[in-house]
C-alpha cells in the first residue's frame, strides 16, 4: 500500500526561556535610532486600487553573527530538516519589526525576492516578541494551500516557519507596539 506524507504549508514552535531571554536583552540594548521606517504604497490591478501605506513599520537589520541571527538560523534549519527538505544555502535574512498604531503589512507572499543574485526565499519566518497585551490589532494572518486562513497565536516567544509562497498580512496595529523577528531561508529556485 502507498503511503503519502503530507507537509503541513507551516509549523509552530515556541521559544524556550533562554532564547527569548536573549531577544529581550538584545532589544533592550537598541535605541530608536538603530530602527529605520520601512514604509510603501502599492498598486493593486487586481482590485485596481491603491494602498498609500501597505507596508508601514520599524525596522532593525541585526548583524549575521548577533544572537537573534542564530537562533533564527537553527529554527530554519531545524524545522526544515524535519519537514520540507528544501536545499538551502546559508544565506538568511532577518529584519527585528516594531508595528507601532497603524502599522501594518498588506498581503503578500516571499517567495522569489531574496536580495542575492541565483537564489530565492524559500522558507519564512515570524516571532513573536510582545506580550499580547502590550498591543491591539497587527494579527498575523497565513493563508494555507487550500485558501484557508489561520490567525497565528499572539503568545509571547511563538515561532512560525511557513513556505513562502503562502499568502499572508500583519493586520494594522490599533494601539500598542507590536515587536517580532521576521526572516527568510533561502536556497536555488525550484525546478
Amino acid at each position: 500500500m502507498y503511503h503519502r506524507e503530507y507537509i503541513n504549508p507551516y509549523y509552530l514552535e515556541k521559544l524556550d526561556y533562554k532564547e527569548l531571554t536573549q531577544f529581550q536583552e538584545y532589544i533592550s540594548n537598541l535605541s530608536d535610532s538603530d530602527y529605520s521606517l520601512s514604509e510603501f504604497k502599492h498598486y493593486d490591478g487586481f482590485e485596481d486600487k491603491t494602498y498609500d501605506k501597505y507596508r508601514s513599520c520599524m525596522v532593525h537589520y541585526p548583524n549575521d553573527s548577533s544572537i537573534i541571527s542564530r537562533i533564527g538560523r537553527n529554527y530554519f534549519h531545524s524545522l526544515n530538516n524535519q519537514f520540507w527538505h528544501y536545499d538551502l544555502k546559508n544565506h538568511f535574512e532577518f529584519q527585528l519589526i516594531k508595528y507601532d498604531v497603524g502599522g501594518n503589512y498588506n498581503w503578500h507572499c516571499d517567495y522569489g525576492i531574496a536580495p542575492k543574485r541565483g537564489l530565492s526565499r524559500k522558507l519564512s519566518m515570524s516571532i513573536q516578541l510582545s506580550q499580547p497585551d502590550e498591543y491591539h490589532g497587527g494579527e498575523l494572518q497565513v493563508m494555507d494551500y487550500a485558501a484557508h486562513t489561520l490567525m497565528i497565536p499572539g503568545d509571547l516567544g511563538t515561532v512560525i516557519v511557513f513556505d513562502s509562497k503562502l499568502p499572508h498580512k500583519v493586520h494594522p496595529v490599533v494601539w500598542g507596539q507590536r515587536v517580532s523577528l521576521v526572516g527568510w531561508a533561502n536556497g536555488p529556485r525550484l525546478r
